[in-house]
């Protein structure tokens, strides 16, 4: 018999009140929901290395290694639900990913500038969608952001 293993997501906007041009600071916790021990990537991946001359903060540097492994998906719609352009961040290294165990009821943390990731020109109400994992234990998890007007 296969176990099931529950991760929980959440996403919460750190930043007070966003805005188009500044950085927007989201925390995405995952939280091992089940009464077993969890096995998945370790999302330490270090900091870029001098010679990648990387232009991004090393959160930014974290969340693209993750993404190109397809660990993390990151997804940001605007108010019509058109996806909002992508940077493009890519590492062009290819570090090796670790594992990482997480017991019951215990979180992973990552914190991330989404303006880093993605093209935020306009005000408005934007969807935040993520997926932490792989094929067999993730987590999906969705919130809106209130983006105001440049001050």
């Amino acid at each position: 018999m296969m176990m099931t293993a529950l991760l929980v997501g959440a996403l919460e906007i750190k930043t007070e009140r966003p805005v188009p041009g500044e950085p927007i600071w989201v925390r995405m916790t995952i939280t091992n929901g089940s009464a077993q021990e969890v096995v998945i990537v370790n999302p330490e991946v270090g900091v870029p290395p001098p010679y990648l001359d990387w232009i991004a903060s090393d959160k930014a540097y974290q969340i693209a290694v993750l993404m190109s492994f397809g660990v993390v998906k990151i997804t940001l719609k605007n108010a019509d639900g058109q996806l909002v352009e992508s940077k493009g961040l890519m590492p062009w290294v290819t570090p090796i990913l670790g594992k990482r165990a997480l017991q019951p009821q215990d979180s992973l943390v990552l914190d991330f500038d989404l303006s880093e990731l993605f093209s935020i020109h306009l005000a408005g109400l934007y969807s935040v969608q993520m997926h932490y994992g792989d094929n067999t234990v993730y987590a999906d998890i969705s919130t809106d952001i209130e983006i105001g007007p440049t001050r």
